[in-house]
């Protein structure tokens, strides 16, 4: 909108204003309660335009909302935006101490809720077996460090700076009106010759899709075996797999109608939600992340000089 433009619905606000004082106030103090301070916010209109844009992109429903749990917070007649910044900055604060951020995952943080009980054995059994992929030890060194008092369970993971939150099946149960947020595109290592026992391995980066069942937090103590001189928190996510069937590569929408096993893998794999529509007996997978939000694995080429 052009500065004249401006100009020209201050203008109207102005005189729409007092008309209405003419017709409703009087100028009469007894007739007070006419002129609420949504009249007197009509003059603030053109300021807030100069100041954020048009009345659209900074008052909605959200931002209607959250002013109305504002207004319980206002303790004081005389000082009622030193009330609103404390109540903002305690909700702020309450907020974060809700969270699990830790310096070795700076993409992701993990929201509540925490899950009470210990996961299954076969689960943990599945978690051990992935930190000993990830140690290259027996099984056996991992499982003495690793019990199920030092796995925590979470029910939501955030890809922060503008990325999605992602479910887990396995803590929160989805209602019927609301959206499945549990279905997600991860993306991980593959040795090309796994089945080919005595051939170097040689791995290349595979795009999966599956339902997100569990989120772990893992503390491990120093151990030697695993040559650990320090406490160390890993963090996994189990999925299960998604039997793709065929894909429709023009379209980036594949086709599955049932779900394999489970992978437990470090939470930098998950890259985004997926979407879901019902196709026939199954179901199609609706992919809108688009090729930017895809990792890329660059394998090493030798020792740099």
């Amino acid at each position: 909108m052009p500065k004249d433009g401006i100009k020209i619905v201050r203008q109207g606000f102005i005189r729409w204003v007092e008309k209405y004082e003419q017709f409703y106030y009087q100028h009469n103090p007894t007739r007070i309660a006419t002129c609420p301070i949504t009249i007197h916010a009509l003059l603030h209109i053109a300021d807030s335009i100069e100041a954020t844009g048009p009345v659209w992109t900074s008052w909605a429903f959200p931002m209607e909302r959250f002013c109305g749990s504002l207004q319980p917070a206002i303790k004081s007649r005389r000082h009622p935006y030193t009330s609103i910044s404390k109540h903002v900055m305690d909700k702020a604060h309450l907020t974060q101490v809700q969270l699990f951020t830790h310096p070795k995952y700076p993409t992701c943080v993990l929201l509540p809720p925490r899950a009470t009980t210990s996961p299954e054995p076969s689960l943990l059994k599945k978690v051990i077996a992935a930190l000993a992929t990830r140690y290259d030890t027996p099984a056996a060194n991992v499982h003495h460090v690793c019990s199920a008092q030092s796995v925590q369970t979470w029910g939501k993971v955030c890809r922060l700076d503008g990325g999605d939150t992602m479910h887990a099946a396995g803590v929160i149960k989805p209602t019927q009106d609301s959206r499945d947020a549990t279905y997600v595109r991860y993306e991980s290592l593959v040795d090309k010759y796994a089945r080919q026992k005595r051939r170097q391995p040689e791995y290349e980066m595979k795009t999966f899709y599956g339902q997100l069942q569990h989120l772990f937090v893992i503390s491990l103590p120093p151990d030697t075996n695993l040559n650990l001189t320090e406490p160390t928190v890993h963090i996994l996510a189990s999925i299960k797999t998604c039997k793709i069937e065929c894909t429709n590569v023009d379209l980036d929408i594949h086709y599955y109608s049932k779900l394999g096993g489970l992978d437990v893998l470090d939470i930098t794999c998950i890259q985004c939600v997926v979407g879901r529509i019902p196709c026939n007996n199954g179901w199609a997978i609706i992919d809108r992340s688009g090729d930017l939000a895809h990792a890329f694995y660059v394998p090493e080429t030798g020792n740099e000089e």
